[in-house]
């Protein structure tokens, strides 16, 4: 195998590894999107349930349990969208047939703003922990 041959393999096996990384990684974000979306709402359906009502749990421990969830889910989408973000810039150096498709981002103007990854990371998330941030406020006053 000549050097040139080599130097194209390991380019080829780079370009598929990163690849693979980037799909993962916005696959673990939206699976995680949807089973903590789920527990956030089941969350909701029983501190609605609670509202007004003697039952064994008490709403504050819903909330705050709501929050830390919030938190955690926050914290990691962030570690996934770093590694995400590093795995797709490392691809457009191997493969310069993606950064034609953010050629193509920047000439619209939400495709510029954010990403879809970057919206499903935080934007969610975010959205949950201001709800219960709200809800601990009412409970508190």
């Amino acid at each position: 195998m000549s050097k040139t041959d080599q130097v194209l393999d390991k380019t080829e096996k780079d370009q598929q590894f990163y690849y693979d990384l980037t799909k993962f990684e916005v696959q673990a974000i939206a699976q995680r999107n949807q089973i903590l979306l789920v527990f956030q709402s089941i969350l909701f359906t029983a501190l609605s349930l609670s509202a007004g009502k003697d039952i064994f749990y008490p709403a504050w421990v819903v909330i705050v349990l709501g929050l830390a969830i919030s938190l955690l889910w926050l914290y990691l989408n962030a570690l996934t969208y770093v590694v995400e973000n590093e795995s797709m810039q490392r691809l457009i150096d191997v493969d310069k047939r993606v950064e034609s498709v953010f050629e193509v981002r920047k000439k619209y103007f939400l495709l510029r703003k954010g990403s879809v990854s970057l919206i499903m990371s935080f934007a969610f998330p975010t959205l949950m922990l201001l709800a219960w941030l709200t809800l601990l406020l009412f409970y508190i006053l």
